[in-house]
C-alpha cells in the first residue's frame, strides 16, 4: 500500500493489497477519502483504530460509485467501550448505490446501521456478515431485492430470527431473489420465526451448521429449494410438514432429530 495514497489522485485500482487503518503503518480515513476514483474491490481493515464518526466521514464512501465489492473489517480481539460510537462508525462507511457485494467481519456494535438493508441497493447480490459476536439482531434484510447470497456466521448474541429479518410487510416478497443461504455457528440461536407468506421463494441451497440451540420450525414452503444442509444442530426438529418439491440433496449430521421433510424424495 502506497503510503502517501492521498496524493495518487488518478489512482484507479488497487491490486492485491486492503487499506490498513492507523497503526505505524496504517493510514488514516482521510487518505482513503482524497482518492476518488478507486474501481472493483476495496478492502479496509483494522477499523478498531478510527475513533469516531467524523473521522469516518472523511473516508467518502459513498463518493466511490466505481466500488462494486465493500469489505469492511474489525481485529477480532479487539474490544469496545461504546457501542453507539461503534454503530455511527459504521453508518458513516455506507457505500454508493452501485456496491454489488459487501462483506462485514468483526463489527463489535450491538446494533448493525439501518443502510445495511436499504432497499435503495438494487445492485447488491451478496452479503456476508462474520464474526459480529455483540450485535444480537439483524436488520431487515428481506428488503434487498436483488440479494441472491447470504451468509452468516459467529454471531454469538443472536437468539432469534425475527419478523423483523424480513422487513416491512407489504406486498412485495420478502428476499425475492435469494438464491443461497448460510447460518454457521449462532450458539444462542434457539428460534426462526417464520412468515408463512412466501418468503424466499427462489432459495435453491440452505445450510445450517452449528447451531446446538435451534429447535422450532423452518420456512415451510420452499418450493424452489434444491440442496439443503444441516449439521450439528442437535435440538432441530422438522415437526412442521415442509414442501421441498423441488429438492435434489439432503445432508444431515450430528442432528438426529431432524428426521426427512415432507417432500424429500
Amino acid at each position: 500500500m502506497p503510503l502517501h495514497l492521498s496524493k495518487l489522485k488518478s489512482l484507479q485500482v488497487l491490486v492485491g493489497d486492503k487499506f490498513l487503518v492507523g497503526g505505524r503503518t496504517g493510514l488514516r480515513m482521510e487518505d482513503l477519502g482524497e482518492v476518488h476514483n478507486l474501481y472493483g474491490s476495496l478492502s479496509v481493515v483494522e477499523l478498531q483504530n478510527v475513533v469516531d464518526r467524523r473521522e469516518a466521514v472523511k473516508a467518502k464512501m459513498r463518493e466511490k460509485n466505481h466500488v462494486d465489492k465493500l469489505s469492511l473489517a474489525w481485529s477480532k480481539s479487539s474490544s469496545v467501550d461504546n457501542s453507539q460510537t461503534e454503530r455511527d462508525i459504521f453508518d458513516e462507511l455506507r457505500p454508493h448505490k452501485n456496491i454489488k457485494e459487501v462483506e462485514i467481519t468483526g463489527y463489535r456494535g450491538t446494533k448493525f446501521p439501518n443502510w445495511l438493508a436499504d432497499p435503495l441497493f438494487l445492485k447488491l447480490v451478496e452479503l456476508s456478515l462474520s464474526h459480529c459476536k455483540d450485535c444480537d439482531s439483524f436488520p431487515a434484510l428481506g428488503q434487498l431485492y436483488s440479494l441472491k447470497i447470504l451468509s452468516i456466521r459467529e454471531m454469538h448474541r443472536i437468539t432469534e430470527v425475527t419478523e423483523e429479518f424480513y422487513g416491512s410487510s407489504s406486498s412485495t416478497t420478502s428476499f425475492n431473489s435469494l438464491e443461497k443461504l448460510e447460518f454457521e455457528h449462532l450458539p444462542e440461536w434457539k428460534q426462526w420465526h417464520v412468515l408463512g407468506s412466501g418468503e424466499f421463494p427462489t432459495l435453491e441451497k440452505l445450510s445450517i451448521a452449528n447451531c446446538p440451540k435451534l429447535m422450532g420450525k423452518l420456512p415451510e414452503n420452499l418450493c424452489s429449494l434444491k440442496e439443503l444442509t444441516i449439521s450439528e444442530c442437535p435440538e432441530l426438529n422438522l415437526e412442521t410438514p415442509i414442501q421441498l418439491s423441488s429438492l435434489k440433496r439432503f445432508e444431515v449430521g450430528g442432528s438426529p432429530k431432524v428426521g426427512v421433510p415432507v417432500g424429500c424424495q
